[in-house]
């Protein structure tokens, strides 16, 4: 009988090492299946939206943002301009708009970069006389604002019959611009 009580607690404290070593061990994995639910949208349907203001921009058959002063612009009508001058400026205000929409209620700095040929500034706000466009900015957009782009145009150095081609791009990071 002894020994059967020996052996039980034997057994006994051996299932407690046992037991006491498994829950003092690092936890090395989990594995789980969760639903993820991602729209892919417009630009002017994302959290952080490109929103044209102007017929000279639109959204294309991708979603994405297009700014086109030419008779290919699907806003274009008979009878309208085709483009800009050679040898002269132009400004144009609230081209497109960058909203944040964000459900974290939080500010953004939004910077734009453009690339391509040259004659081409961006700017948010109102034009004034001492406004400098830009091709390379950041800009900060609270929740629920929509900060307004304009561009400046330079048909300086082009003849007629010239195109003006490039490409915007947008990095948005939470907070404020510094």
């Amino acid at each position: 009988m002894k020994m059967r009580k020996v052996i039980g607690l034997f057994i006994l404290m051996a299932g407690l090492l046992i037991a006491v070593a498994a829950s003092s061990a690092n936890f090395a994995y989990f594995q789980a299946s969760r639903n993820v639910h991602i729209a892919v949208v417009p630009d002017d349907s994302e959290l952080i939206d490109l929103e044209p203001l102007q017929p000279y921009a639109y959204i294309n058959d991708n979603g994405m943002l297009v700014i086109d002063l030419s008779h290919n612009n699907p806003n274009w009508e008979e009878g309208f301009g085709k483009g800009i001058s050679p040898d002269s400026t132009y400004v144009f205000e609230e081209v497109f708009g960058v909203s944040n929409d964000l459900w974290e209620n939080m500010s953004i700095c939004m910077h734009l970069t453009y690339s391509g040929d040259s004659g081409v500034l961006f700017f948010t706000g109102d034009y004034t006389n001492t406004t400098v466009g830009s091709t390379d900015f950041s800009f900060t957009v609270n929740p629920g604002e929509v900060v307004k782009v304009g561009m400046i145009l330079s048909g300086f150095n082009y003849t007629a019959g010239d195109k003006i081609n490039g490409q915007v791009q947008f990095y948005a990071t939470a907070g404020e611009c510094s």
